[in-house]
């Protein structure tokens, strides 16, 4: 019988400090080769690989405005061909080279 797969989900209201520590949280955990997560009933880790398919979708609208960050990886994944993208914030309007 296969394995269940584990799933982690979480939705809640947060200023942007605690936002920004849930980002540090997952970058550190890119750095590190696991990122885990845990609720009341049970823990779980994922291991990203050195390549996985990034997806950022931003909108902006008369209700609101939404970021969605989409990061997935598979560890049998097959090298694909290297695209460069600048990603910049108004803060600092040098463009962050993304390689």
């Amino acid at each position: 019988m296969a394995k269940k797969s584990k799933y982690f989900e979480h939705e809640s209201l947060q200023d942007k400090d605690a936002i920004i520590s849930y980002l540090k949280a997952i970058t550190q955990g890119f750095k590190k080769g696991a990122i885990e997560f845990s609720d009341e009933e049970e823990e779980f880790m994922l291991t990203p690989q050195k390549l996985a398919n990034l997806k950022i979708k931003a909108d902006k609208s008369k209700k609101g405005q939404t970021l969605n960050i989409k990061i997935s990886w598979s560890s049998d994944q097959a090298p694909t061909s290297k695209s460069r993208r600048c990603l910049s914030t108004r803060k600092n309007r040098k463009n962050n080279l993304i390689q």
